[in-house]
């Protein structure tokens, strides 16, 4: 983990996020593949740019690169055409190597006859395929090294400085007025989190806030019934909702050493209830009538019936109200569905359990000493359906007449209304901890017992599959978190109400569209999924912190809770405020470019002192050294010295007989102080010139006793012999001149 480089405030659908930029360790990765550094999005912005740009430039060296050794290899101390000279010269100063690619390719055509040289475009067409497979491919490289990078998956690390967990327990005359009404707006946010964003959907808007979109989530729709006595409706039919192995890293974002990682697994079962046996109409003096269900003992309740307590009542009268002087369904109160809710936690030995976790004792068929327990029941009374429902929780097969349409008095089409008063639905959920550290062995052996969240055993069975304290305690903590922040299916039946079901979006003026027969099944994945992100968001709020409003429910950890704090400070989330890149990407890019920089930046020079310090040992010890077979040994050097920009200007200058040069073997030739060179003659159009000096000022000025000094190999000085016959000819007999030093 990197120093702190700066902290900034996320407002996100669910939380308001305060982090940490600064470098993590990928998942499942080594400390080089998986390092990334984390900058801000305008600092990023300024990083993928400089990375494009500079593979630019690493492509502008390569081809100089490139060039070099072309003109070195076919660098001839022979007499060649001209198109080995423009060659040559387009090869020592294209900078680019479209820039080559296009002057090579303008030679070519320049030359294509074959009249004027031999082969123009055997000798051309090579280098300019190489030159734009450079180009392309250089250019490619600058696009896709911001690939080092995605907007999708910029994580970063919570400072944790706020950790805490929610006491919900502490007592506070303001509960109802801030912390329900909290909870209250997180299941409403969990809720469509999970509609939204556990999709197959990509880059939905408003899911990249955890380290990832979504947890696993596996359901099978042909399942057994999971509990007993046959209570089920359906004997096959029934769901399983698991998630498989949630790994604290890759899934949760937990940035723990890899000894002290832990895997989770959650399954959930559900299956809607017979009624038949279990329900009867009961006569209140003060409600009138109403339905009672027996699915156990509701402990929280009052009246007792039959020496038992009943679980549910639903009252029947005041919801079977229809208007009948002709009323609009727009004036009266909208029917509802009604929705109720009772949660048993698993274990062998309820009386170990707190009271706080004791408000229903199932009936033995619903009993499970293995899984909590989560009972909900619908009632949809009131409720007018367009077409029978055959799904077996929202049964509605009864016909109630027919819609009509208040402004021409006319059917709109048959209404149907519920089965019965009430359907029941009943889920079980399990919880399962690993260790991945041994994952080389079966799942029963790395693996606890599928239980109950709270199950008074769990930590024995814990104790015996992580067996490093660090883990251990990790673990610890971990239970802590979930049991806070944790929201079970009837959380959200509790907090939200009706507004859980998804099946009221498509009820409007208490009149009720097509369901499909597996509504219930789509209602119980929903909720499984609203409770996967709650859990993703349980680690994120508890290393956060609540908002200010709620500062009396946090219970910080206490400065020697080392594990609670170091897993606060651990936490990673994905920011879009921010950019994450690869340490690996972004090195290979630097040092592979730097390398192909210097290389460029230095091998002429290199090779170039290389061959001179040869050529003057070779002298010193009287080694022949003129030319042989192969030429000079310093031809190709000077060649290339001589062939670049302004060596050739020089060159032109100096033919034409302006300037007095200096420094000629290096890059930047020089004139003598307050020289003046020639201009050009436009005499001809179609052949410019510079001007030359008029006969007799070149005698008068002795040009042919002119010296060329430091031209890196011995010149030739020209003496100018004026024929009689021809004044305005020139020609030259050279004779041999010694070397200024």
């Amino acid at each position: 983990m990197g120093a702190e480089i700066g902290i900034r405030r996320l407002s996100a659908p669910i939380v308001e996020i305060e982090f940490l930029n600064t470098s993590t360790s990928g998942s499942g990765q080594g400390k080089t593949n998986g390092a990334t550094l984390t900058l801000t999005k305008q600092h990023g912005g300024f990083l993928i740019a400089f990375l494009a740009i500079f593979v630019g430039m690493v492509g502008k060296s390569f081809w100089r690169l490139s060039c070099f050794a072309f003109h070195r290899y076919l660098s001839s101390s022979k007499e060649e055409d001209g198109l080995y000279h423009q060659r040559q010269a387009i090869l020592r100063n294209s900078d680019t190597a479209q820039d080559g690619a296009w002057r090579l390719f303008d030679s070519m055509l320049s030359w294509r006859s074959g009249r004027r040289a031999s082969r123009p475009i055997i000798r051309l067409l090579p280098f300019i395929f190489v030159a734009l497979i450079i180009s392309a491919a250089f250019g490619v490289a600058s696009i896709f090294s911001s690939r080092v990078t995605t907007d999708t998956e910029n994580e970063v690390l919570l400072t944790g400085k706020r950790c805490g967990m929610i006491d919900p327990a502490m007592p506070h005359e303001r509960r109802l007025a801030l912390l329900n009404p909290y909870y209250a707006k997180r299941a409403s946010d969990f809720l469509n989190y999970g509609d939204k964003c556990y999709t197959n959907a990509s880059n939905t808007d408003g899911c990249h806030l955890y380290s990832k979109q979504r947890l696993p989530l596996v359901s099978s729709t042909n399942a057994t019934c999971p509990f007993g006595n046959d209570i089920c409706k359906l004997k096959d039919g029934n769901l399983v909702l698991d998630t498989g192995y949630i790994n604290s890293l890759q899934h949760l974002g937990i940035n723990l050493p890899a000894k002290e990682r832990f895997e989770f697994r959650m399954v959930h079962q559900c299956a809607p209830l017979k009624t038949e046996g279990y329900m009867e109409l009961h006569n209140d003096s003060r409600a009138g009538q109403l339905y009672r269900y027996y699915y156990g003992s509701n402990l929280l309740g009052v009246d007792l019936v039959n020496g038992t307590r009943w679980t549910h009542e639903i009252p029947i009268d005041t919801t079977q109200y229809r208007p009948t002087d002709g009323t609009s369904r727009a004036q009266i109160p909208r029917p509802e569905y009604r929705v109720g809710l009772a949660q048993a936690w698993g274990s062998p030995d309820t009386e170990l359990l707190p009271r706080l976790y004791k408000s229903w004792n199932p009936i033995p068929a619903l009993r499970r000493t293995d899984a909590d327990v989560n009972l909900i029941y619908l009632s949809g009374l009131g409720i007018g359906f367009t077409g029978p429902v055959d799904d077996p929780w929202f049964a509605a097969h009864k016909p109630a007449g027919h819609f009509t349409q208040t402004a021409t008095n006319t059917s709109v089409g048959n209404a149907y209304v519920s089965d019965e008063p009430a359907g029941h639905m009943a889920c079980t959920s399990q919880f399962q901890f690993c260790n991945p550290s041994l994952s080389h062995l079966p799942a029963e052996q790395r693996c606890e017992p599928l239980r109950g969240m709270i199950d008074p055993r769990k930590m024995s069975a814990i104790s015996k599959i992580f067996t490093d304290k660090k883990q251990l305690k990790n673990i610890g903590v971990v239970m802590n978190i979930l049991e806070g922040g944790y929201f079970t299916m009837n959380n959200f039946i509790a907090f939200m109400g009706n507004s859980a079901l998804r099946a009221r979006y498509g009820l409007s003026y208490g009149v009720q569209g097509p369901l499909p027969s597996n509504q219930w099944q789509i209602e119980a994945e929903g909720w499984a999924k609203g409770t996967l992100a709650s859990i993703q968001d349980a680690f994120v709020t508890n290393a956060n912190g609540l908002p200010d409003v709620l500062s009396d429910y946090l219970v910080p950890f206490a400065k020697n809770e080392t594990t609670a704090r170091r897993m606060c400070g651990g936490q990673k989330i994905v920011s879009t405020a921010y950019s994450s890149f690869s340490v690996l990407g972004v090195s290979l890019i630097l040092a592979i470019g730097i390398l192909i920089i210097a290389f460029d930046l230095g091998t002429e020079p290199t090779v170039a002192w290389w061959q001179r310090r040869r050529f003057a040992r070779a002298q010193k010890i009287g080694h022949p050294w003129m030319e042989k077979e192969g030429g000079h040994p310093l031809h190709s050097v000077l060649e290339w010295s001589q062939t670049a920009t302004l060596q050739l200007q020089r060159l032109a200058h100096e033919e034409a007989g302006y300037g007095k040069w200096e420094k000629c073997d290096g890059d930047c030739p020089v004139t003598g102080t307050g020289q003046k060179l020639g201009v050009m003659s436009l005499d001809d159009m179609k052949h410019p010139v510079f001007k030359t000096p008029h006969n007799k000022e070149l005698a008068s000025r002795n040009f042919a006793g002119m010296d060329r000094s430091d031209t890196g190999v011995d010149t030739l000085v020209g003496s100018i012999n004026l024929s009689p016959q021809s004044p305005s000819v020139e020609s030259f007999t050279a004779t041999p001149s010694s070397r200024n030093s």
